[in-house]
């Protein structure tokens, strides 16, 4: 067949008028001109392509239709290769996952833990599927070159909240009233350790004020995440304390006030968490025990038995044992000037003497050993072996903010203070405003 078939032949009749009026007969005898188009071509491969994808998209949902699910439950004592044998998979095959480079992803398995395994009709294994959290899990699949570990994580929504509440009483169930998490509360306790004593110096109608994020999955609540920014009153509201995040890459560097000073200082402004002071520093005070006046050169907190003890700074434990006064102690070295002593411990933490710890380390439990009418722990604060007051001395703090983050935090937390400044029982701030 010749070329002209694969052609359609359109003709045109073309009309050339003169500039005057010409006569219905000169028109009718108009010559008459062809033009000769081609038909569009023809993309041979477009129809192939899309046959192709449609079927191995079809072999691939016939192998899975042939492959069979099971729901494995990790027991006590349970492993992987106890999970897999269950299902009939071969030794061979957990021996080649186990070798895997990241296979410690499935390999760490706990008591309750649930596994998905799907195998084809020769029982060999597919696919594992890990759900690790409800935004977390790993996935095995098998592929041309062997088995592959794969993260899967989902997309979470964040959304940032409020919360107001006035202390008329603990803090704890102040900032539980208002609504924030446990996590949420000990995190906005960690942040202001340093610099408010939760037992002494809050008072009633003292508030509390904070912006932070809640993270949602589909709709459904997982928990708090980071406190945004923070702000607590003192000494009936004379004193306001604030606190400002900053991030980089979704990581928490670090807490700052409004003038960019660090939060965290070289110590810890207590080393209990809620319980109250008993005796204060005092250059003369009646001991109930001795019965004579003397000087009382540290501060006694009361609370239950056991209580935990943390180490108020960086150091390395120089002494531990038990004397007539103290009962069991412990004291602990600070950058060469300082030093802090524990006393009347009912019992010792895992450190021994000559280890180092860290700020916040439990290093005992509170007791009533040594010279003691109650359950308390005796603490003292050193500056070149003299004893000062640990409710009123000034810490050395930590670093400000860095340079390079500088004009970003002054301006967040400008906002975020503005914010704070607003906010009250009645007031609703618009959310999501970060």
């Amino acid at each position: 067949m010749s070329s002209n078939s694969t052609k359609i032949t359109y003709t045109f009749a073309l009309m050339i008028l003169s500039m005057s009026l010409a006569p219905l007969s000169a028109l009718a005898n108009a010559p008459l001109k062809t033009i000769t188009l081609p038909l569009p071509e023809i993309n041979k491969g477009f129809d192939k392509k899309t046959t192709d994808e449609a079927t191995a998209e079809a072999k691939d949902q016939s192998k899975e239709i042939n492959w069979q699910e099971h729901t494995v439950k990790i027991g006590k004592n349970d492993s992987l290769s106890t999970a897999l044998y269950r299902v009939n998979i071969n030794a061979s095959t957990t021996y080649h996952l186990g070798h895997l480079k990241n296979s410690n992803l499935i390999t760490n398995l706990r008591v309750g833990d649930k596994l998905k395994i799907w195998v084809d009709k020769h029982d060999k294994l597919q696919r594992i599927l890990y759900p690790k959290s409800k935004t977390l899990a790993y996935e095995v699949i098998k592929t041309d070159n062997g088995y592959q570990i794969h993260e899967k994580k989902a997309k979470v929504e964040i959304r940032t909240e409020t919360a107001f509440a006035t202390i008329n009483g603990p803090f704890y169930l102040a900032a539980k009233r208002a609504g924030l998490s446990a996590k949420s509360i000990m995190q906005i306790a960690d942040m202001f350790a340093w610099d408010i004593d939760f037992i002494r110096q809050l008072r009633k109608g003292d508030t509390l004020k904070v912006i932070y994020e809640t993270r949602y999955l589909n709709g459904e609540y997982l928990g708090d995440g980071d406190i945004l920014a923070a702000q607590i009153t003192t000494n009936k509201g004379q004193n306001v304390h604030n606190a400002f995040i900053l991030r980089k890459n979704k990581e928490v560097i670090g807490f700052y006030d409004d003038k960019g000073h660090n939060l965290k200082k070289a110590f810890l402004r207590a080393p209990v968490d809620y319980v109250r002071i008993t005796s204060k520093f005092t250059p003369r005070r009646f001991h109930p025990i001795l019965k004579k006046w003397r000087s009382h050169r540290g501060v006694d907190y009361g609370g239950p038995l056991n209580t935990p003890i943390h180490v108020t700074g960086n150091g390395k434990i120089v002494a531990r044992g038990k004397a007539r006064g103290y009962g069991n102690y412990i004291k602990v070295q600070h950058a060469g000037k300082y030093l802090t002593v524990y006393g009347h411990l009912n019992k010792f933490g895992k450190y021994r003497r000559g280890q180092f710890v860290k700020q916040g380390d439990v290093i005992g439990y509170m007791g009533q050993t040594g010279l003691a009418t109650g359950v308390h722990l005796h603490y003292e604060f050193r500056i070149n072996g003299k004893h000062v007051d640990p409710l009123k001395v000034k810490f050395p703090a930590a670093g400000p903010v860095p340079k390079k983050y500088r004009n970003e935090f002054k301006k967040k937390s400008h906002f975020f203070l503005t914010q704070l400044n607003r906010l009250d029982a009645p007031t609703q701030i618009v959310r999501n405003f970060e």
